[in-house]
């Protein structure tokens, strides 16, 4: 998965979920040894068996055997049988659904699952390692994960604690008698506003968040349209006599607005000038939200066209179902994160890991980075970024193509661009993680634990407003790298740059052709077919008619070459995956580019790989290519190539090597072989 988004990791943003709903425009792209973590490996030189994999190898490894094991993993993924020339991700990754070095679970999956579920294999090793110290961030962590282990499993105990709290907080509500759905509304501390929807988010125009108002939206109507809704009716028994109530509140109250045909974005003083004769009473709405804190300043974005008829109809509600409303939409909320819960033991593990790394991601990085990301991987990954951003540049200033103007823009877009790699400096350090939750309060009560942690979290977004942190998109343990159009942001993750696509001490051919490639395919995201005409302060402008010409029809050329790419009658659709194959082709372009300025003009033809008999230079493709590699099925590849933003991952290999010169010098293909195609298109 490939994303268009960077996370900064600064203080404000260290407890948001990972919620794509509060940013638009994102479109995206890993080696995880068990190293200090593992008490079954050491730190000095392995021998490692069959069983254990490449994926498993400590990261402090003789470099000798390190070699080794790399050259064995990558020759038991190649067909030798198949012409380079022909098919060459075939070629290099024929055998991955075979090969007695990949885990058994994985040679139905990709390489990058694979890697991330060692990960996140090795996250949950972590967490079941009990602690004494309960105080601190990664204790807090393990408490919470423990919770969800061993409890969570009876869900009438779950509503049981839902609703003896709704009831509490009801209680202590203060309602005056004239406005009260104000109140009734922002009763849940749960970021749960149903009666006029009220949300922060991350704007890419102020590049701060910002409140929106919008239109009431039929959740329980959607929600029981589905499976679980009986579940949870069933579990409810006599209070799920409200539910047909509820719905028909909801219907009624979603008819009592419409959507304005422009949002209206205004700062929060324009704003109640605008709306002074409006039916609501907004500065109290407002106070109710944010206390006494909010200021003038803020912006507001409104979707509404007119409130006179959901005021009125909000006002005459009886009190009653408009808090039974609330607890509707609340318990729907929960039970939509509760239903993920299973009884199998280990896929209950994974689903308590991702609830943890949800809540506590920041708690347990320290660890990660100290075993799994120490400081030299992370100016080496560093330093392959700038190196590949440098070939960008230099690239994209020599095409004649291009007119003096559209070039400076481009060159201030690259100069100006920002490489995010894998966290802050102030996050290695416990101290700050355990001052992060020092606030929290965790116990071995999974439900009343998951209470706390979403009223935290929604505390958080409240407090966020006209403040210019952004969130995380991803967790910083995925393995994926992403772009940022708005902040011209590439961002690399530490579950990127491990085992076995990265090592610090691979050779360069296998750093520029596996994590380079990546890095250079996030950074084309810039100069795609969407993000051209983006400068580099994240604002629209216009290249020259020449250069957008020229441009389009090279985009065109692609399009054409990758539609021809079909699989079970199934065709690639060149024009929706236009983004990525830009991206794709011009990463691989500059990677290599990257590894031969530096490298591979004086050690391309050495041999580094132990029983490998390929020089750097082959190996440089071989790595790409099987960076790729995936095993599954022809449902899973039909379905992917018909919803998928992305070209399958064999057309990923099968396109840029096509259009790569240097590809075919490498392996001496003829002109007008499969590989060798006489018409070549390239786009940056």
């Amino acid at each position: 998965m490939f994303l268009k988004f960077s996370g900064l990791l600064v203080l404000g943003s260290l407890l948001y979920t990972v919620d794509a709903s509060v940013v638009t425009n994102i479109p995206s792209a890993v080696d995880i040894p068990n190293s200090k973590g593992n008490s079954n490996t050491t730190t000095s030189a392995v021998n490692v068996t069959v069983d254990q994999t490449i994926f498993k190898l400590p990261s402090e490894i003789d470099e000798d055997e390190l070699l080794h094991e790399t050259g064995l993993f990558m020759k038991s993924l190649m067909n030798l049988e198949v012409d380079p020339c022909e098919n060459f991700y075939e070629y290099a990754c024929g055998n991955w659904k075979t090969s007695e070095r990949v885990p058994t679970s994985g040679r139905k999956d990709s390489i990058l699952r694979v890697i991330q579920s060692e990960i996140n294999d090795l996250i949950v090793v972590f967490l079941k390692n009990s602690t004494k110290e309960s105080k601190t961030a990664e204790g807090k962590a393990k408490v919470f994960y423990a919770s969800c282990v061993t409890g969570g499993k009876d869900i009438n105990v779950g509503l049981k604690t839902m609703l003896d709290n709704e009831k509490d907080t009801f209680g202590k509500l203060k309602l005056p008698g004239k406005n009260d759905w104000i109140p009734v509304n922002f009763m849940s501390p749960y970021n749960v506003f149903p009666l006029l929807p009220l949300s922060v988010n991350y704007s890419t125009i102020s590049r701060q968040f910002e409140i929106s108002i919008n239109n009431p939206i039929p959740v329980l109507k959607n929600f029981y349209n589905t499976s679980q809704a009986d579940e949870l009716l069933q579990k409810l028994g006599q209070v799920a006599q409200e539910f047909k109530t509820m719905l028909e509140f909801e219907k009624n109250l979603t008819a009592k607005v419409s959507n304005r045909d422009f949002n209206e974005r205004l700062n929060l003083h324009e704003f109640l000038e605008q709306h002074q004769k409006d039916a609501i009473d907004w500065k109290l709405l407002f106070k109710t939200a944010f206390g006494d804190s909010y200021q003038p300043e803020w912006y507001v974005n409104n979707k509404i066209s007119n409130f006179t008829d959901l005021e009125r109809f909000l006002r005459k509600s009886p009190t009653e179902n408009l808090r039974n409303y609330v607890k509707w939409r609340t318990l729907v909320k929960f039970f939509n994160i509760w239903k993920t819960e299973l009884p199998n033991d280990e896929k209950r593990e994974q689903v308590c890991r991702q609830h943890t790394e949800t809540y506590f991601t920041y708690g347990i990085l320290p660890w990660f980075i100290e075993y799994l990301y120490d400081a030299e991987r992370r100016e080496d990954s560093l330093c392959i970024a700038q190196t590949v951003l440098q070939s960008f540049l230099n690239i994209t200033e020599n095409y004649s193509w291009l007119d003096e103007d559209t070039k400076s823009e481009i060159a201030a877009k690259l100069q100006a661009m920002d490489i995010m790699v894998g966290y802050k400096d102030d996050m290695r350090h416990r101290q700050l993680s355990d001052q992060i939750y020092s606030d929290l309060e965790v116990n071995g009560d999974w439900f009343k634990n998951l209470l706390t942690l979403e009223a935290n979290h929604a505390r958080i977004r409240l407090h966020s407003v006209h403040k210019t942190v952004v969130p995380p998109i991803l967790s910083p343990y995925s393995v994926n790298a992403f772009y940022a159009d708005y902040i011209n942001t590439a961002f690399v993750t530490m579950g990127i740059s491990q085992m076995p696509l990265y090592h610090q001490r691979f050779p360069a051919s296998l750093k520029f052709g596996g994590l380079g490639m990546l890095i250079g395919h996030e950074m084309a995201h810039a100069l795609d077919s969407n993000g051209y005409h983006i400068n580099y302060e994240g604002k629209p402008y216009n290249w020259s008619s020449s250069s957008a010409r020229h441009f389009k029809e090279k985009t065109r050329c692609l399009e054409n070459q990758y539609n021809k790419f079909i699989y079970h009658g199934i065709q690639t659709n060149g024009s929706a995956t236009m983004p990525d194959n830009i991206a794709d082709n011009t990463g691989a372009r500059l990677a290599h580019h990257s590894y031969m300025e530096l490298y591979g003009q004086y050690e391309g033809h050495d041999k580094p790989l132990p029983g490998l008999e390929y020089t750097n230079n082959e190996l440089f493709f071989i790595k790409m290519a099987q960076t790729w590699c995936t095993g599954r099925d022809d449902s899973f590849r039909v379905q992917h190539m018909k919803t998928d933003a992305h070209a399958y991952a064999e057309f990923r290999v099968l396109g840029p090597l096509r259009n790569m010169p240097e590809f075919s010098q490498t392996f001496q293909c003829r002109l007008g072989s499969q590989m060798n195609p006489l018409k070549k298109c390239v786009v940056w």
